[in-house]
């Protein structure tokens, strides 16, 4: 009997509330890189790529700037954590997240929820994890990759910054990433990569600073020459999805009349796009049909 009123405690310590995330190291991929370059004289002790390891948390490290293509907050994934959680009681340990190895560490590239949700659970145990036997830039991009196909979709304005990350990464002239690639990575356009290419190169002109932290509707605005102290991305989203009601009204498409056609229309434009629109309404608001948004590639 005192071990199920043991177990029923330890369940029931696990809420929404007290969803618990690893610790961020802040990392940037030059960091990373440079810890590689480092230890590469010394003696490998890691498992063979592919491998199948068993790993403390303590040894695992999560660098947000590198592996990480989400946008904080703009998919409610708490839910997701929670439920992981819960299942590691009644399932023990997860899935293997993908890691890749640097020095004594393992950096995550996949998996970052389900560190999340062993966190969460206050799991004792070890984490199964494969071994990524590739470099650090096929890391970055295995990253992306899994992001796109896991549980939680990336939204429309997560995979236009994903490829502007990608973009980002080259210089004029030199990408790393051909636009096939790009396209195929982060489900965008051709044309958007493009757009990204030049804005890219006419960013390095050297009459622009601070480039590199830009956002893409940062750089467009700032090549717009409509910069402002800081940019008030509220307001332009605001101005954009007001034009794209204006366009709405003008059209007398009349969506709020039958929402189960204007839901089964916007499913035929875009399979994805329901699922993004839910993902941004149910954080901040109830579904109000006369509301209309828009996060479809903005460029």
């Amino acid at each position: 009997m005192a071990t199920k009123r043991k177990e029923t405690d330890r369940r029931r310590a696990i809420t929404r509330a007290g969803i618990k995330r690893p610790t961020d190291t802040g990392e940037t991929v030059e960091r990373i890189a440079a810890k590689l370059a480092a230890n590469a004289g010394g003696a490998r002790k890691h498992a063979a790529a592919g491998a199948v390891v068993k790993l403390a948390l303590k040894d695992i490290r999560v660098a947000t700037q590198v592996f990480q293509w989400r946008s904080p907050g703009i998919v409610p994934s708490d839910d997701l954590i929670f439920d992981m959680a819960k299942a590691t009681q009644n399932t023990g340990a997860l899935d293997p997240i993908v890691v890749l190895p640097v020095a004594d560490e393992y950096y995550v590239i996949d998996g970052h929820h389900r560190l999340a949700a062993y966190k969460t659970a206050g799991w004792k145990g070890h984490i199964p994890a494969i071994v990524f036997g590739g470099s650090l830039d096929e890391a970055v991009r295995e990253a992306l990759r899994s992001n796109s196909k896991n549980k939680l979709p990336m939204t429309a304005k997560e995979r236009t910054e994903a490829a502007w990350r990608l973009v980002k990464l080259g210089k004029p002239g030199e990408w790393p990433d051909s636009i096939s690639d790009t396209v195929a990575l982060c489900a965008v356009g051709k044309g958007t990569v493009n757009r990204m290419r030049e804005a890219w190169t006419k960013l390095h002109s050297g009459q622009y600073e601070g480039i590199a932290d830009l956002s893409w509707r940062q750089a467009i605005a700032k090549l717009d020459g409509k910069e402002q102290q800081a940019f008030d991305e509220a307001s332009w989203l605001e101005e954009r999805a007001q034009n794209l009601a204006n366009d709405i009204e003008r059209a007398k498409l009349h969506l709020s009349k039958n929402p189960e056609i204007t839901a089964l229309a916007l499913e035929m434009l875009d399979p994805g796009l329901p699922a993004e629109l839910m993902a941004l309404w149910e954080p901040r608001r109830p579904f109000d049909p006369t509301q209309v948004d828009e996060d479809k590639e903005p460029f």
